[in-house]
């Protein structure tokens, strides 16, 4: 019984072995072909990496001139309402004149009691 026992037990070991060599086979088989997976992938960004170093040196080139433009056009709005800003200041201010100049005429011809000539002339004494 003894010898049934370890001859059981060899041949329990037997299978086991040849079960982990059918494993280790079917996982070299897997890892070969992961191998050539990662290859060919490796050869394609070797020869596709000058297109995309290019590609993104044509962004940086574009975003560039963008910023460029963009610099430019904000100096342009800056001094623009600028303009627009003494601009309107000395328009009215001019408004400003105007109007008291009138009103300084209206009250001078009204206290000196005369008619305002048809020419609009007011002579101020």
């Amino acid at each position: 019984m003894l010898s049934f026992l370890w001859f059981a037990l060899g041949l329990g070991a037997l299978v086991v072995a040849l079960a982990l060599c059918a494993l280790i086979l079917r996982l070299i088989r897997t890892l070969g072909a992961l191998e050539e997976s990662l290859n060919m992938l490796d050869d394609a960004v070797r020869e596709v990496l000058p297109e995309i170093r290019s590609t993104l040196g044509n962004v940086n080139d574009i975003s560039a001139g963008v910023n460029v433009a963009v610099r430019g056009a904000s100096l342009g709005a800056i001094k623009l309402t600028e303009a627009v800003d003494s601009g309107l200041g000395r328009l009215t201010r001019g408004v400003q004149a105007t109007a008291h100049g009138v009103r300084v005429g209206i009250q001078s011809a009204l206290a000196s009691g005369r008619e305002i000539p048809d020419g609009g002339d007011i002579d101020v004494e």
